[in-house]
């Protein structure tokens, strides 16, 4: 993550918040979600108005809820330490009658000789009465079960999930609640459903922010931004009632979300549920000032949060500059390497004249670029497969694929972007289309790429070599065609190639790079294409 400009991050807050605020309007509930939430209620007891209070009033925003035996039989454990919500149970009492010595007893423990007596009416008796002992049942929330075993629609549903560097999160968090002088802790009250919860100070008290003991990692850095929101914005006494119950939750939750989309965690489906849930149909008076104060918000939590995270991003780059480094001194396998960094593309310039770096960078107009040495084609040495694999590593590419890639070494065509790697099929649909191009303007332009196939249970990640193709000379179709007419590939990587071809034909994707290079003069990078068509 490079750490961006305040100006960029105004930009990128107010995109995201553009983007859900338009998303809410259109959000609705499909018969089908509707249909599978009601038929999973069905399964659920109907309690009393009477006993339904009592349940709220335990445990708010309980929706599911059924006995022990209830959750056992459904596959679920309730959760260990957990505290039952009690509700009134109607049962009946027995019939009794008054025997001989005047005491009362039940009429089915009545002697032969006494119920001829009761038929007689001889004997006094009193009827079967109603009376309510306790019961004890829990909330969904509070067995094992996961939200993945909930309707989609389900009211209260949480978000599950793990977060990267969750503890540093945990820390940047803290650097906000530290500024906006709040508590993080323990919630001042059993929060049931609800994943958090924001208490305002009086007197001498902060105020105070709790985080419901059920959340996981994901809905605890959510939900946590979303408290620190309302302290932010609504944590005075004028603030807090001059704004609705709607309008502080909008703005609470817009700016969990923006936030956390910003260091790349996604609560979008949970959050355009939770707002259109708050908004639709309810009136936001000056929604424009509202937006304009979640993003003042926004963007203030991230400057005190980036810093922080940038601390743990540099060990990181780091230690993948290490691995980076012994991997190109040992011509090791760069497979493993996930993280891509300015620090590593930097040690490949600074040490180009080091044995262990040849082949992995370039000259432009007598500059060293991080890349491929063109001009003397290092790549076509025994370490080929090596260079390939740390050029697209440079570049950000994964390498643990499922289809076939086509790497771009280099390319005359303004189109091709050097150094580019996309899905093979994308590729070969490209080439084609300019190929078509090329042949009616009579020109042709020399391109050089390669061929990576993934890994299968017998082999690892494997790189072939194709021979250079001259896009618009008018020899062959597209590389599907030029590979299939040389004849160069083992059977199993042809039928690959014929199944990821036909598969991108079948789905009729060819029609997005058509569009794609009818932009002015097609000469959008690869890279930004191929984006649009994933």
């Amino acid at each position: 993550m490079k750490r961006k400009t305040i100006e960029q991050k105004r930009e990128k807050v107010k995109q995201l918040t553009e983007t859900m605020d338009n998303s809410i309007d259109s959000y609705f509930e499909s018969e089908e979600k509707m249909a599978e939430y009601l038929e999973f209620m069905t399964q659920f007891h109907n309690y009393s108005l009477r006993n339904s209070a009592l349940i709220q009033s335990q445990f708010k925003g309980a929706q599911a809820v059924g006995n022990y035996n209830f959750w056992k039989e459904k596959g679920f454990q309730v959760q260990k330490g957990e505290k039952a919500i009690r509700i009134l149970v109607p049962n009946k009492t027995q019939p009794k009658f008054k025997d001989e010595n005047g005491k009362w007893k039940s009429i089915n423990r009545a002697t032969e000789q006494e119920n001829e007596l009761l038929n007689k009416g001889e004997l006094e008796k009193k009827a079967s009465g109603l009376y309510f002992g306790k019961g004890s049942v829990f909330d969904v929330s509070q067995t094992d079960a996961k939200a993945s075993d909930l309707p989609d629609i389900f009211p209260n549903r949480w978000l599950e999930g793990n977060v990267a560097n969750y503890q540093n999160m945990l820390e940047a968090l803290q650097k906000v609640e530290n500024k906006l002088d709040v508590t993080i802790g323990e919630p001042l009250e059993e929060l049931g459903a609800a994943k958090g919860a924001f208490y305002q100070g009086l007197d001498s008290r902060k105020n105070h922010i709790g985080l419901n003991p059920r959340n996981d990692e994901l809905q605890n850095v959510k939900t946590l931004i979303h408290e620190l929101a309302h302290a932010k914005l609504h944590g005075t006494p004028d603030k807090h009632f001059n704004l609705s119950s709607e309008e502080k939750e909008f703005q609470a939750e817009m700016t969990a979300y923006a936030v956390a989309s910003y260091f790349d965690i996604d609560t979008s489906d949970y959050s355009l549920g939770y707002l259109a849930n708050w908004t639709q149909g309810k009136e936001l008076k000056d929604k424009a000032k509202l937006l304009e104060e979640v993003r003042g918000a926004a963007v203030e939590f991230i400057e005190v949060m980036e810093p922080e995270l940038m601390k743990d991003q540099a060990k990181e780059m780091e230690n993948g500059r290490e691995s980076f480094i012994k991997a190109i001194q040992y011509r090791k396998d760069t497979s493993e390497l996930i993280e891509v960094n300015q620090e590593a593309m930097d040690y490949v310039i600074d040490h180009k004249e080091e044995e262990h770096t040849k082949g992995l960078y370039y000259l432009a107009d007598g500059n060293a670029m991080a890349g491929l040495d063109n001009s003397t084609n290092e790549a076509c040495t025994e370490e080929f497969d090596h260079v390939v694999k740390c050029k697209a590593w440079l570049k950000g590419y994964d390498l643990d694929i499922e289809k076939p890639q086509m790497f771009i070494e280099w390319s005359e065509a303004p189109e091709l972007e050097v150094d580019s790697m996309m899905d093979f099929a994308h590729g070969n649909a490209i080439m084609e289309k300019l190929e078509e191009r090329y042949q009616a303007d009579d020109r042709n332009y020399k391109t050089l790429y390669h061929i990576i196939f993934p890994a299968n249970y017998n082999s690892e990640t494997e790189i072939v070599s194709i021979d250079r193709l001259d896009i618009g000379e008018g020899e062959v179709l597209n590389p599907h065609h030029q590979v299939r007419k040389e004849d160069n590939l083992e059977v199993d990587q042809l039928r690959v190639l014929d199944d990821a071809v036909y598969s991108f034909l079948n789905k009729g994707e060819e029609k997005d790079i058509s569009d794609w290079l009818e932009v002015k003069g097609g000469k959008r990078k690869l890279q930004e294409a191929v984006m649009e068509l994933m």
